[in-house]
């Protein structure tokens, strides 16, 4: 009799060690199945990431190789961000903005562009006379629908040599005359500062990527 009670004892133990156990391997199976489905999310996002930077990194390269391509005394005016100065009339050219195929604009974003060019431009309100050579510049969206600031003035847009801006290397002299002023160098710049800036919404948040360069016109002696 004494036997079989010990018997029974031992055979509970052994069942009650056994469902201890058992409910320690499923903890740390879950803990395990946990930090892998984690770690294919976090490879699944850095994936994506690392796709979006490149498709920016790419989309900047294209930006700055368009404005090389361009007449390099038309390049601030075919891609500020006014349409009113536009050379071959207004609104003709591709202006400040562009859109990268595979990137998501944020809110807001006009027309879902989620890239845009910076020169060391400065918004004036009201007209600063006729520029240089007698050709008007500026007037944008505001000037062209007849709107105006505070003083009633049409807004306009002016590349100056006394912008504060670090990241453009501003202020410095942009016509080569060896002045800092306070005048519109739109139409007689040597050197052109240019930021390319693209700001998208990723499933991480918020992303950007920015790159500056400085253009210049490098022109022999004696050519026109």
């Amino acid at each position: 009799m004494l036997a079989t009670l010990l018997r029974r004892s031992r055979s509970r133990a052994r069942a009650g060690l056994t469902v201890v156990e058992v409910v320690v391997a499923l903890s740390v199976l879950v803990v395990a199945v946990s930090i892998f489905c984690q770690m294919l999310v976090s490879t699944a996002r850095m994936r994506t990431m690392n796709r979006e930077s490149l498709l920016a990194a790419d989309a900047a390269r294209v930006a700055l190789e368009r404005l090389r391509n361009e007449p390099f005394a038309q390049i601030w005016r075919r891609y500020n961000e006014t349409p009113g100065d536009d050379p071959g009339g207004a609104g003709s050219a591709p202006g400040a903005r562009f859109a990268v195929d595979g990137l998501e604009s944020v809110d807001g974003a006009p027309a879902g562009m989620v890239g845009r060019y910076v020169f060391p431009t400065r918004v004036v309100e009201g007209l600063q006379g006729t520029g240089i050579g007698g050709l008007q510049l500026g007037g944008g969206k505001a000037a062209l629908s007849g709107s105006s600031g505070g003083s009633g003035a049409p807004t306009t847009y002016e590349l100056r040599e006394d912008l504060v801006d670090a990241s453009l290397g501003m202020p410095r002299d942009l016509d080569g005359d060896n002045v800092i002023d306070d005048e519109n160098h739109a139409l007689d710049y040597l050197v052109l500062p240019v930021r390319v800036e693209l700001e998208w919404q990723s499933a991480s948040g918020l992303r950007r990527f920015s790159v500056t360069t400085q253009l210049t016109d490098f022109r022999r002696e004696g050519d026109a």
